[in-house]
């Protein structure tokens, strides 16, 4: 138990150290990982679309428990949305915290998460979990509209600092016509930024603690495990 709990404590200072940590405070227990998570302000377009990794172990087991055990807003006219989708057929599936759907609503390891708060509201939730190391991630064939979109649920103690380490490290197709691609959305102000895999471009986009970044593989399906401290 110690050694897994120094393991823990160094991953998260390198991680904290390399990665752009955005306002969020991540500390390592025994249990892995707990991280202070601001939330955007809401807004027009996707301003306020706080796209969010969850552990791959973690307490919750469905949103509903996912929205009360963090401190989302469950009560109430005005609550908090989660949205996930799903990257085989592209379906998006929203529900409201302190709902029956909510807590119907299952949470898929390395899937992320997108949150959203109502008019007026910001803050911060806290979220803890543990990662699994076996866990193998596998992203579909790209094609139209949001079919073969993953949203991935990046770990807190990877190893990788920008799209570029991501794209290698998993395995992306990173040369060729048709290569993969990596988005991340700021929820601050709502823009998305895109990258290709093997472009020097990729190396410049910073990967974001506690954020998911959306990846497309046109040669998909395409499975790796992700990697970590």
């Amino acid at each position: 138990m110690l050694n897994k709990k120094s393991h823990f404590g160094l991953a998260v200072v390198l991680v904290a150290a390399a990665m752009v940590v955005a306002g969020g405070v991540v500390t390592a227990s025994n249990t892995g990982f707990k991280m202070n998570k601001p939330l955007a302000l809401p807004g027009t377009g996707q301003i306020g679309s706080n796209w969010t990794s969850i552990p791959y172990f973690n307490p919750y087991g469905n949103l509903g428990a996912f929205c009360s055990q963090t401190g989302l807003i469950t009560s109430g006219v005005a609550r908090d949305t989660i949205t996930d989708i799903d990257p085989v057929n592209g379906a998006a599936s929203t529900v409201t915290c302190g709902t029956a759907a909510a807590t119907a609503r299952a949470i898929f390891p390395g899937r992320g998460v997108r949150i959203r708060r109502p008019t007026g509201q910001s803050g911060s939730i806290i979220i803890v979990g543990s990662h699994n190391p076996s866990l193998s991630i596998t992203v579909p064939d790209a094609g139209t509209g949001s079919i073969g979109s993953l949203w991935f649920s990046v770990p807190y103690h990877t190893t990788a600092v920008t799209a570029a380490d991501l794209c290698l490290s998993s395995g992306l197709t990173s040369t060729g016509v048709s290569r993969a691609t990596i988005q991340r959305l700021n929820a601050t102000n709502g823009a998305a930024t895109t990258v290709t895999c093997g472009t020097a471009a990729a190396g410049t986009l910073n990967l974001v603690l506690g954020e998911a970044v959306q990846i497309r593989e046109p040669n998909g399906p395409l499975s790796f495990i992700p990697a970590h401290f």
